[in-house]
């Protein structure tokens, strides 16, 4: 288990949308999981602005070089086809030594 903890600040939205920023963040932690190793926290932020609704999913493991291919797996593709259908994006943030984060937004209105 990774201790974790949340700060969500946001209205209700369509199912669907809520579905995929869920279904992200669970991605996400499920690589920190994984990957960030014994020791490791993480962390769960969603929030939205005027124009969009953001999430940020990040851990304080050993982080990796996005140079050499890290960030291309399937649960990446996943994530950016997710907020892709919606118009979104996703970006992913890794230094080795540095800790991990996915962040993610979709258009509102």
């Amino acid at each position: 288990a990774l201790p974790t903890t949340t700060e969500i600040q946001v209205s209700r939205h369509q199912q669907e949308v809520e579905a995929a920023v869920y279904f992200c963040c669970m991605e996400a932690m499920q690589n920190s999981g994984k990957h960030a190793g014994e020791g490791a926290s993480g962390a769960i932020k969603v929030w939205e602005t005027e124009s969009a609704l953001h999430w940020e999913v990040s851990d304080d493991g050993p982080g990796f070089d996005l140079a050499g291919g890290g960030g291309s797996g399937h649960g990446f593709v996943n994530m950016r086809d997710r907020m892709g259908s919606f118009g979104g994006t996703i970006e992913v943030l890794s230094t080795p030594g540095a800790g991990t984060t996915v962040r993610g937004q979709l258009p509102l209105g």
